[in-house]
């Protein structure tokens, strides 16, 4: 029996380690899948986030310092972790830079002094910029005098993708005493301007290393495990920072390795397990099962309840951590569903007037484009109306701009109703409109549109004391020969016609 018991447990211990190594692998590869994943979804959201604010960017001919706080308004530290900021950046070269400078001054950034550094080199001058961290970078900066950037640019710009930079110090995180500065990385979106493609410059973010892997990853590796990023795949490069809760062990058959590629670079993730994975894997339940079954070898019974404990132990873990998945899950789900949200309202925001709620200028352009194709199968004929309203500048200086907003969104509400529901009401910008009205019966009909449109506005805006008082000239332009820019030209010199001809009228374009 004693032969018998040493046999017995020398087996069931050698069978419990196989089962506790198996188990921490299983434990170690799960951890490093989630890991990866969290780092490669959550740089894919900063990419997501740059590049609808460099669409909503592009969608705006005039930018200013405004549009961009505007577009920028929703991002912030908590929405996206280890950033510094985030900022636009336009290029230039030494004998562009009193022209650039002068440019965006007249857009928002009076004190604007660019200060490029290296002649003859291409610069990145920054000309906005929204801090997260309370440290606003320095209007004028240009990126490109630290090689890191300077290449992460220059990738982006040729490549038209996202890009991230090699890593180093940031430029604002250099007057930081040495103890309290980090390896960072700079992210880097490529803009260009919706209406011809031309290139315009960059939004940059900066993201600390530190910040963002402790932000990201704590939560994932849960004190289990220390994890390590390094830039570059090879096994090699330079660790950027690391994250660990626990004291970690030295064990390579459970270390782990994964190389995730963003932004056209590869980091390398390194995990090594800690004494809370192992203890969490009961590795000790070897050696107690060997020595109770050298102490108990003639009690089988009390070896069978042993053993059926370590099973349900086994099994009680399986449940945490497939409950912890699930959360994970669930998590994931919430976050992405959030990114949708924010998506569709930078659309709206990039296609539709703040102020009135009305399509802008870029949403009517397309919408003119597809009414020319549909309508030319269809044989039938659309009309595009230019209103211009009389008399806003008075009501604007003198009952305020308060009640300037009002009227414009007064005038909007007067639009709508005097169009079918499914014509297209948009603005301009300032006090012009412009309406599409489509699938007309008769080419005659859209005179009493226009004619109704005129009435409606010479109707006194009671938004203040005395009511405001205005009237609109409306330049009308049947769809015909000629593409949506011949369409638009001729309503806009039709309205021209009808200011000329005393305003408060409309006509229609020969």
């Amino acid at each position: 029996m004693v032969l018998a018991g040493f046999g017995l447990s020398g087996g069931g211990a050698a069978a419990v380690h196989r089962v506790e190594q198996r188990y921490a692998a299983q434990t170690m590869d799960r951890y490093t899948e989630d890991v990866s994943t969290a780092v490669t979804e959550r740089v894919e959201r900063y990419s997501d986030t740059l590049m609808d604010l460099a669409a909503s960017i592009g969608a705006q001919p005039n930018l200013t310092a405004a549009d961009f706080a505007a577009s920028s308004s929703g991002l912030n530290w908590e929405r996206l972790p280890g950033a510094s900021g985030v900022a636009f950046a336009v290029p230039g070269t030494d004998s562009e830079v009193p022209g650039i400078q002068r440019y965006w001054r007249e857009r928002g950034v009076p004190t604007l002094t660019l200060d490029p550094v290296g002649a003859g080199a291409e610069h990145a001058f920054v000309v906005f910029s929204r801090p997260f961290d309370g440290v606003a970078a320095v209007a004028g900066r240009d990126l490109a005098q630290a090689p890191e950037p300077a290449e992460a640019l220059r990738v982006a710009r040729d490549s038209g993708e996202f890009a991230v930079s090699r890593a180093y110090v940031l430029l604002k995180d250099r007057q930081l005493p040495p103890a309290q500065q980090q390896l960072s990385f700079t992210l880097v979106v490529p803009v260009h301007n919706h209406a011809d493609g031309r290139f315009r410059g960059w939004v940059v973010m900066g993201l600390r290393g530190g910040d963002f892997l402790n932000e990201t990853l704590l939560s994932h590796a849960r004190g289990a495990v220390r994890v390590l990023l390094t830039e570059g795949g090879t096994g090699t490069g330079r660790v950027v920072a690391s994250v660990s809760a626990g004291q970690e062990i030295t064990d390579d058959p459970l270390n782990r390795r994964q190389v995730v590629t963003v932004g056209q670079r590869h980091w390398e993730l390194a995990l090594y397990p800690t004494d809370r994975l192992l203890n969490g894997a009961d590795r000790r339940m070897a050696a107690l099962t060997l020595g109770a079954g050298l102490v108990i070898t003639l009690l089988l019974g009390a070896l069978v309840a042993i053993l059926a404990g370590a099973r349900n132990r086994a099994m009680t873990q399986v449940d945490e951590a497939t409950a912890a998945l699930r959360e994970d899950i669930e998590r994931r789900q919430e976050t992405e569903a959030r990114l949708r949200e924010r998506e569709h309202e930078l659309q709206r925001l990039a296609f539709h007037d703040p102020l009135t709620g009305l399509a802008n200028r870029v949403l009517f352009y397309e919408r003119v484009q597809h009414a020319l194709l549909t309508h030319a199968r269809e044989r039938r004929t659309f009309a595009v109306l230019f209103v211009d309203l009389d008399g806003f500048k008075q009501v604007n200086d003198g009952l305020g701009h308060a009640a300037g907003d009002a009227v414009l969104r007064e005038v909007a509400i007067r639009l709508r109703n005097c169009v079918r529901a499914s014509d297209t009401v948009a603005r301009f910008g300032g006090d012009e409109f412009a309406i599409m009205a489509e699938q007309l019966a008769d080419p005659t009909d859209v005179q009493v549109t226009a004619n109704r449109i005129v009435k409606a506005l010479e109707q006194p805006f009671h938004v203040g004391e005395p009511p405001a008082l205005i009237s609109a000239s409306v330049g009308v332009a049947l769809s015909g020969a000629g593409d949506a820019d011949a369409i638009l030209k001729d309503a806009d010199e039709a309205m021209y016609l009808a200011k000329t001809a005393g305003k408060n009228r409309f006509v229609l374009a020969e």
